[in-house]
């Protein structure tokens, strides 16, 4: 999901073009909406959340002097936005045995066309998206926010770096600390050791 810029659009969005805003934010908003799913645990409204982010970027816009950098200005504004409500909440404790990705019973569903995978193969491709988002979750926040921006929003080193505001050699580390816990965590999994309750 590498969408490139648009300078133009962001501009538009800074003259107070309504209508160029409603279009960075359709282009834009699965973005946040991975984000969170990833990185939120259970009890936060991802759709408040989400909500409470694109308000702040719409007041925000204007300040941003280099559009270029929007992709990783919104993802500073998310996370902001994020621990600004873990604040207000208080410190919330993550259950790794609840679904992920809002309140109870919001889950994130998408319609996909069935491409013929046998339901064995669906088994164990979900048992083992389990066990990585259980992973993920476990990671400490530092690590799972660099590795989601990794590997599942796919931006790079230096976009990481700009948006967490931290360097480059750290990002690289917390990543590579990242992968090293979670092949840790799963090697049990992938080697079979793993019961039906872990």
């Amino acid at each position: 999901m590498n969408i490139p810029v648009d300078v133009a659009l962001i501009r538009r969005c800074q003259a107070g073009d309504r209508r160029a805003f409603a279009e960075l934010v359709e282009r834009y908003q699965q973005l946040v909406f991975n984000l969170y799913y990833r990185i939120v645990p259970a009890g936060v409204d991802i759709d408040d959340l989400a909500q409470d982010a694109w308000l702040k970027v719409y007041n925000s816009l204007p300040q941003l002097q280099k559009p270029e950098v929007f992709r990783s200005w919104l993802h500073r504004v998310a996370l902001n936005t994020f621990h600004d409500k873990l604040r207000q909440r208080g410190r919330l404790d993550i259950s790794i045995d609840e679904p992920f990705g809002g309140d109870e019973g919001s889950e994130l569903h998408l319609d996909l066309p069935d491409l013929g995978p046998l339901p064995e193969d669906r088994l164990l491709d979900s048992e083992w998206q389990d066990h990585l988002d259980q992973a993920i979750r476990r990671l400490p926040e530092a690590f799972r926010l660099a590795i989601v921006m990794r590997e599942v929003q796919q931006m790079s080193y230096e976009e990481i770096a700009e948006a967490l505001s931290i360097n480059l050699g750290t990002v690289k580390s917390r990543i590579a600390r990242a992968r090293e816990r979670l092949i840790a965590d799963l090697s049990g999994y992938l080697r079979g050791e793993v019961t039906a309750d872990a």
